[in-house]
C-alpha cells in the first residue's frame, strides 16, 4: 500500500508527503517519478527532507511556474502514463496518477479558500496484489518494494539516470532542471565562464573532491577548479566556447555518481586553523598573562597530536627511526620546559610545511597530467547525414564523428573523408602542424588548426593514447611518492648524529639545549623538498614531450655513463632512402624509377614509401595501374603505360624466367656486404634495371652523440642485428666507441648486461617492442616510437616526437634535479649546523632553533619548486612556437587548398 498526501502551501508550489515514494532516492523507479516531476514543468525544482531514511515521513516540495496546481497536477498524470508499463496497465504508478487527477479539484479549490490544503489518500494497487513491503535502506533493492512494475526511463525526456542523489548534514536532497537531465548541484553564485556549486556529497569527505577533481582534471573546456570538504563546495572557471553550463553539469553529475561516497563524513581538519591560534595566544600567556598558560599548552598539546601519530607509525609500521621521531621528541620537550610559545611555532611551521607540500603534489600532479593535453566530453556524431551531439561514453568503434577548425580531435580514428591540418605538440612535442588525409591516423587531445574531416572511431575516452598517458603519469607520480625517496633516505642518516649530539648538549647545557639542538635536525626539511622536486621534474619532462613512465628511471638517469643504441629505427629511420639505380636494356634511370614508384604506389610499407618519395622529388606525374591486371605475390605484375611491368626480388624474377645481365651479380653481392636491400625490376619481360635502398641515418645523431659527451657520458655504443660492414661503417661515422653487429632481438639483453659487468650504468636506446628483454635489463631504458605504442612498450622513458632531439635534454633535467636535491640539502645543512654552533658557544634557545630550522625548511621547499619556473618558461616558449608554427601552416593550407581545387575541377573536366 502507497501512502502519501498531496498538499499546497502557496502559489507555484505542491507538497507531497510519503514515507514509502523517497525511502530510497536512488532507486530507478523513484528517480523516474521525480523526472516526471521535473518534467511537468521546465522551471520546477524539487527539494526533499527526510528522504532516504526508511520509515521517515519525507517531503517533497517541488516549485512550479503554474499560477495553480491544476495544470501542474495534469501535466504530471499526463507524463505518468506515458511512461507507465504497458504490460502491467493498473499498477502503483497509474494509481499516483489517477489519484493525482482526483486530486486536481480539491486541492485547487482549498488553495484558493485558505491557501493550504491536503489531502490523504490510501491506495492499494490493482486488485489481487498484496500491498507492498516495507522498503529497505539500500539501493538496489526490490523495485516492488516501492511500485508494483517498473517506470520506463527510456520515454523520459528529462533523466535523472545520470545523476547520484544524497541528502545533505540536515537531510535535505534538492534536485533542480539541467536541459535535458536533472542535476543534484546547487549553483551558489554564477559569472560568465565562471560557477560556483555545492553538492552534499562533497562536504567533509576529501576522496569525493579528490574523484571529481580527477574527472575534471582532464575534460576539454575546464581552465581550472577547486574543490573545498570543508564547505562542500566546488568552483570552476571553464572556456564557454567549448562548454555549455549544462554541459558541465552533466559531467559533475556523472562524477559523483562513479565515485565512491562513504558513509560517515571526514573529521573535521583543523590542524592548520588551530596551529595559527595557538600561536599568539602561547605568547600572551608566557610573556604576559600567566593564567592562560593552561590553555595554551593544552591547545600546543592538541596541534601537535599528528606530529606524535606520524612518529608512531614511522616507528611501529614502518620499523625506522626517522625525522618524525625527532619532531616528536622536541614537541615533547617544548612541553617538558614549559617553552609552549616556542612549540607552538614548531608546530605552525610543520603545519604549514605539510600543507605546502600537499598543495605543490597537487599542482605538480595536475601540471604533468595535463601536459599531453585534454579530452573532449562531447563529440558531434555523423547520423543519418547529420552531426548529433553525443556524450563520448556513447561512442562505439566504428561510428564516423566530425571534426572542425579548433575542435580538439576527441578520439583516436582514422580520417575517412575530408583533410585537415593538426597541432599534436600536446601528444609529440612538434611544434608544426601535421596534414591529415584520408587513411591518416589522428590522436584525441591533438588540436585542429584548419579543415574539416570525418573520423572513423577507433578508440574513445580511457583507451586513447592520450588517456593512457595521463594514467601512467599518474602511477608513475604516486609510486614515487609512496616510496622511500632519496630525500627520506638522507633524512634518516641524519638522526642517529643529532640524537648522539643531543646527548652531549643534555650533559653539558641542560634540557633546553638538548631540545635547541635536536629540533635543529638536518633532516625535516630534506624529507619534504626532495620528492617536490622529483615531481615538479617530471611534469618539467612531460612538458618537453618526454612521457616518464617509472619514477625512478629521472633519478638513475643522472649516473648513467654509458648509452647503448639499437641501430635499426634508433640511429637510423625505419624507412630507408634510395641510393643507387641502376638501368639496362637502354631504359633511363628515370624511367625505371617512374615505373617502379607507379607499381609500389598502393603500398604503406617503408621500402614502397621511400621508392614513391624518391620519385615524387622528380616533379615527374605519376602514371595510373590498370586494375584489370594487376597480380600481387611473390612480387608485383602491373600493366602501366601499355607496358607489362615486374617489380620484387631478384628471386621473383628469376622464377618468372627473366634473363640477369652478368655484371648484376657484382652490384648485388656489393649491396647485401654494404647491408643495403635490393628491388629489381623488369619491363615487358625484360630486365629493366635495380634500386638499392639503404638505412637513412637521422639528421640529429651526430649533434646528440656531441651532447651526450659534453654531458659526461664516458661510453657510447651500437648494437645491431645487421652484418658486420654496415654497423662498423655507420660506428666509425658517428665515432662510437664500440659496436656489436649481427645481434639478435633476444640476445641483445646479453651485451647489456655484459657491460654492466665492466662497472658501467647502462641506458639503452631501443625500439620499444622488438628489443623489450634488452630494455628490461638495462639501469635505464629509452624508446623511440611515441604515442602510438604506449600500451605496449615495455620502455621506462618514451620520446612523444619519435627523434633522439630529447636525450640531450633528458640528461638535462637528470642533472638539474641532482643539483635541485644537493642544494636543498645545503641550504638545510648551513643554517642548522651554525644552530648547533650556537646551542654550545652563544647560548641559543629553542625558539632561535625552530626560527632557524623551519626558515632553511621553508627555503628549501622553495627550492624544489624551481622546476615549475621552468615550466611556466617552456609553455611561454612552446605556445609562442606552435603560435607562430599554426600561422605559418594556416597560410600554406590557404594557398594550397585553391591549387588542389583547380586541379580536382581540371581532372573533373578531363
Amino acid at each position: 500500500m502507497t501512502e502519501f498526501s498531496l498538499a499546497t502551501p502557496r502559489a507555484g508550489c505542491l507538497q507531497i508527503i510519503s514515507k514509502t515514494l523517497f525511502a530510497d532516492l536512488n532507486h530507478a523507479n523513484t528517480k523516474a517519478f521525480l523526472s516526471c516531476l521535473l518534467e511537468a514543468d521546465p522551471s520546477a525544482s524539487i527539494v526533499i527532507r527526510g528522504g532516504g531514511v526508511v520509515g521517515r515521513e519525507a517531503v517533497a516540495e517541488i516549485t512550479h511556474s503554474s499560477a495553480s496546481a491544476a495544470p501542474f497536477l495534469r501535466a504530471i498524470s499526463h507524463r505518468l502514463r506515458t511512461i507507465a508499463n504497458a504490460s502491467k496497465p493498473v499498477n502503483a504508478d497509474a494509481v499516483l496518477a489517477s489519484v493525482a487527477e482526483t486530486a486536481e479539484c480539491e486541492v485547487t479549490a482549498k488553495t484558493s479558500a485558505s491557501g493550504q490544503a491536503k489531502k490523504s489518500g490510501h491506495h492499494r494497487a490493482d486488485a489481487g496484489q498484496s500491498a507492498p513491503a516495507s522498503p529497505k535502506h539500500a539501493p538496489g533493492t526490490n523495485a516492488e518494494h516501492y511500485y508494483p512494475g517498473q517506470l520506463n526511463n527510456d520515454g523520459l525526456r528529462v533523466s535523472l539516470l545520470d545523476t547520484r542523489l544524497f541528502p545533505d548534514r540536515k537531510g535535505v536532497t534538492r534536485i533542480g532542471r539541467n536541459g535535458t537531465h536533472a542535476t543534484s548541484w546547487e549553483i551558489v553564485h554564477e559569472l560568465p565562464g565562471r560557477l560556483r556549486l555545492k553538492h552534499p556529497a562533497l562536504y567533509r569527505r576529501k576522496e569525493v573532491c579528490q574523484a571529481v577533481e580527477r574527472e575534471l582534471m582532464s575534460v576539454l573546456g575546464i581552465d581550472n577548479y577547486k574543490a573545498r570538504p570543508a564547505t562542500g563546495t566546488l568552483l570552476i572557471n571553464y572556456d564557454s566556447r567549448k562548454l555549455r553550463k549544462d554541459q558541465v553539469l552533466l559531467i559533475l553529475d556523472k562524477a559523483v555518481s562513479r565515485a565512491e561516497v562513504p558513509e560517515k563524513m571526514d573529521p573535521l581538519d583543523l590542524d592548520f586553523p588551530l596551529a595559527i591560534a595557538s600561536v599568539p595566544l602561547a605568547a600572551i600567556a608566557q610573556y604576559a598573562v600567566l593564567p592562560l598558560l593552561p590553555l595554551a599548552g593544552a591547545l600546543f598539546a592538541y596541534t601537535s597530536i599528528t606530529t606524535f601519530k606520524e612518529a608512531y607509525n614511522v616507528l611501529v609500521y614502518e620499523r625506522r627511526l626517522g625525522v618524525d621521531v625527532l619532531d616528536a621528541i622536541v614537541v615533547a620537550g617544548c612541553l617538558a620546559t614549559g617553552q609552549i610559545f616556542a612549540g607552538s611555532v614548531l608546530c605552525l611551521c610543520l603545519s604549514f610545511g605539510r600543507m605546502l607540500v600537499k598543495k605543490t603534489q597537487d599542482d605538480s600532479k595536475r601540471l604533468l597530467v595535463q601536459a599531453f593535453g585534454k579530452q573532449a566530453q562531447f563529440v558531434r556524431l555523423w547520423k543519418n547525414g547529420e552531426e548529433v551531439e553525443t556524450p563520448m561514453e556513447e561512442l562505439n568503434k566504428g561510428d564516423i564523428i566530425v571534426i572542425h577548425t579548433g575542435d580538439a580531435v576527441p578520439v583516436d580514428g582514422v580520417l575517412k573523408e575530408g583533410m585537415a591540418m593538426i597541432d599534436q605538440h600536446a601528444l609529440t612535442g612538434e611544434s608544426t602542424p601535421s596534414e591529415k588525409a584520408v587513411g591518416d591516423r589522428v590522436f584525441a587531445s591533438t588540436l585542429v588548426v584548419a579543415g574539416k574531416a570525418f573520423i572513423e572511431v577507433e578508440t574513445a575516452g580511457c583507451d586513447t593514447a592520450s588517456a593512457k598517458i595521463a594514467q601512467i603519469l599518474n602511477d608513475s607520480a604516486g609510486y614515487k611518492l609512496e616510496s622511500q625517496n632519496k630525500g627520506e633516505k638522507m633524512a634518516d642518516k641524519c638522526v642517529v648524529p643529532t640524537l648522539g649530539i643531543a646527548a652531549v648538549a643534555m650533559a653539558t647545557l641542560g634540557p633546553q639545549g638538548a631540545v635547541a639542538v635536536l629540533n635543529s635536525d638536518f633532516g625535516t626539511g630534506i624529507r619534504m623538498a626532495a620528492p617536490l622536486g622529483m615531481l615538479t621534474s617530471l611534469a618539467l619532462c612531460a612538458h618537453k614531450g618526454i612521457l616518464v613512465k617509472d619514477g625512478r628511471a629521472l633519478d638513475l638517469m643522472n649516473d648513467i655513463d654509458t648509452v647503448l643504441f639499437d641501430k635499426t629505427g634508433t640511429l637510423t629511420r625505419e624507412r630507408p632512402e634510395v641510393g643507387r639505380i641502376v638501368s639496362y636494356n637502354g631504359h633511363s634511370k628515370e624511367r625505371v624509377l617512374q615505373l617502379v614508384a607507379a607499381a609500389e604506389q598502393r603500398f604503406a610499407h617503408p621500402i614502397a614509401k621511400a621508392i614513391v618519395m624518391e620519385f615524387e622529388g622528380t616533379g615527374m606525374p605519376m602514371l595510373p595501374i590498370d586494375d584489370s591486371e594487376y597480380k600481387v605475390g611473390y612480387g608485383i605484375d602491373a600493366a602501366i603505360d601499355g607496358h607489362q611491368v615486374m617489380v620484387g626480388s631478384i628471386r621473383y624474377l628469376k622464377m618468372e624466367g627473366i634473363e640477369m645481365p652478368a655484371e648484376v651479380d657484382a652490384f648485388v653481392a656489393d649491396a647485401h656486404h654494404e647491408g643495403n636491400t635490393l628491388v629489381m625490376a623488369a619491363i615487358d619481360r625484360k630486365f629493366a634495371g635495380v634500386i638499392e635502398l639503404c638505412a637513412a641515418q637521422r639528421p640529429e645523431v651526430v649533434e646528440i652523440i656531441a651532447g651526450l659527451r659534453a654531458r659526461g657520458i664516458k661510453h657510447i655504443a651500437i648494437i645491431s642485428g645487421d652484418h658486420e660492414a654496415p654497423t662498423r661503417k655507420l660506428a666509425l661515422a658517428l665515432g662510437m666507441d664500440e659496436y656489436f653487429a649481427g645481434v639478435l632481438p633476444g640476445d641483445k639483453a646479453e651485451y647489456v648486461e655484459r657491460l654492466q659487468k665492466q662497472g658501467k650504468k647502462v641506458c639503452f636506446v631501443g625500439d620499444g617492442i622488438n628489443d623489450s628483454i634488452a630494455l628490461k635489463k638495462a639501469n635505464v631504458s629509452i624508446s623511440l616510437r611515441g604515442a602510438s605504442s604506449i600500451a605496449t612498450d615495455t620502455a621506462q622513458i618514451v620520446f612523444m616526437e619519435e627523434s633522439l632531439h630529447r636525450l640531450c635534454e633528458l640528461r638535462d633535467v637528470a642533472m638539474s634535479l641532482d643539483r635541485n636535491i644537493k642544494n636543498s640539502w645545503y641550504l638545510i645543512l648551513a643554517p642548522n649546523a651554525l644552530c648547533i654552533l650556537g646551542a654550545f658557544t652563544m647560548g641559543f634557545g629553542i625558539m632561535a632553533s625552530v626560527l632557524t630550522n623551519n626558515v632553511a625548511a621553508l627555503a628549501a621547499l622553495a627550492n624544489g619548486m624551481l622546476p615549475l619556473k621552468r615550466i611556466a618558461d617552456e609553455q611561454k616558449r612552446k605556445a609562442a612556437e606552435t603560435e607562430l608554427a599554426n600561422a605559418l601552416a594556416l597560410q600554406q593550407h590557404s594557398q594550397v587548398r585553391p591549387a588542389v581545387h583547380s586541379e580536382k575541377r581540371q581532372l573533373q573536366a578531363v
